[in-house]
């Protein structure tokens, strides 16, 4: 015998027997009746075919520790999804006076710095380049061994000066220097130094530093 052209429609008690099954075809109708009250996932439309309804999977439907990350596109991840207080993983640095850097009359110069520490590889021959676009916290400080005139650090972006720090001019030998700058991937950041007369940064001298992080990617 064979299989009979036969709607069926399931009830919240009906029981699915081998008899029942072989007389249901392609064009099965399912109610909202079939349906278990408690499980909220699955919805009948109106041509009377299964699909998750507009609210979703929900909690329930899925194990703990399910969603793997090979799940989720990187792009996806925004910024709006990243709790509050929590640190990223972006780049960071800091570097410090390595050997002495000669300062010309009236002249920036790029100060000679040892990596401290890098954690993304970003430092080389005394410049940061960014690897990630986005807003990084900079800040230096140089000390010469002299008292220069108009003695400053300031922050060079791609060769052009960027920010400019504290002018020395009396005895101080520190000029600090601090700013939130926008890089794109390539950009390169420098410390550099100025003075109104020739003088010397000096190894020997610890305070002078370059240092750097991202605080917040596009």
């Amino acid at each position: 015998m064979g299989v009979l052209d036969t709607t069926y429609t399931f009830t919240a008690t009906d029981v699915v027997t081998s008899a029942k099954l072989n007389n249901v075809i392609d064009q099965t109708t399912f109610t909202s009746s079939a349906i278990a009250t408690g499980n909220n996932t699955l919805a009948v439309t109106t041509s009377g075919q299964l699909k998750v309804n507009s609210s979703g999977i929900t909690a329930n439907e899925l194990a703990s520790d399910s969603v793997t990350t090979t799940k989720i596109l990187d792009a996806n991840i925004t910024q709006a999804k990243i709790a509050t207080n929590v640190v990223g993983k972006g780049p960071a640095f800091r570097a410090k006076a390595s050997i002495d850097t000669s300062i010309g009359v009236q002249t920036h110069t790029p100060v000679n710095l040892t990596v401290v520490f890098d954690t993304n590889s970003n430092f080389v021959s005394n410049k940061f380049t960014a690897t990630v676009a986005g807003y990084y916290s900079v800040s230096g400080q140089i000390f010469s061994n002299a008292s220069p005139t108009g003695f400053l650090a300031s922050i060079a972006k791609n060769n052009i000066q960027h920010s400019y720090g504290t002018q020395v001019v009396g005895q101080s030998y520190r000029s600090v220097v601090s700013d939130v700058i926008y890089l794109n991937i390539g950009d390169f950041i420098e410390l550099h130094a100025y003075a109104g007369v020739a003088t010397t940064i000096q190894t020997s001298i610890a305070d002078t530093y370059f240092s750097g992080c991202l605080i917040r990617s596009l």
